[in-house]
C-alpha cells in the first residue's frame, strides 16, 4: 500500500521498515487513514470547495512539487482558487511532518503570525 500511494521505491520502503522507530511512528500516525478517507471521500466537488475560499496557503515538500498525486493536487487547487501561494519545504517529500517537523512548525508559525 505504502508503494501504491506515494510512490516510494521497494527499496526505500524497506528503509523506512528498518527504522523501528520511524516504523512504529509511520503506524501510528496511520490508524486514522480509514475514517480520514472516508471524509475525504465525502467531500463536496473541487469546484463547490474552491468557491468558497477567499484563499489558500498550500504546503508541499520539494520531492513531491509537480509530480503525482501531491504535486499535482496542488496545481488542481491553483487553478481553482485565485489567491494560492505555494510553500516549499527543501529537501521534503511528503513525509515531511515527521522528517522535517521543526521546519514545518516555522512555517506554519510564520504563516499564522503573517495574516
Amino acid at each position: 500500500m505504502n508503494r501504491q500511494i506515494s510512490g516510494f521505491s521497494a527499496a526505500h520502503v524497506e528503509a523506512l521498515r528498518a527504522d523501528c522507530h520511524g516504523w512504529a511512528m509511520l503506524r501510528r500516525l496511520s490508524r486514522p487513514l480509514h475514517a480520514e478517507l472516508g471524509a475525504l471521500n465525502a467531500a463536496p466537488p473541487p469546484e463547490a470547495l474552491a468557491r468558497r475560499a477567499d484563499r489558500a496557503d498550500l504546503i508541499i515538500g520539494q520531492c513531491n512539487r509537480g509530480t503525482a498525486p501531491y504535486g499535482t493536487s496542488f496545481d488542481d487547487v491553483r487553478q481553482r482558487v485565485a489567491r494560492t501561494e505555494v510553500h516549499e519545504l527543501p529537501g521534503q517529500g511528503h513525509l515531511a511532518h515527521i522528517q522535517a517537523p521543526t521546519e514545518l512548525g516555522h512555517l506554519l508559525n510564520n504563516l499564522a503570525t503573517a495574516r
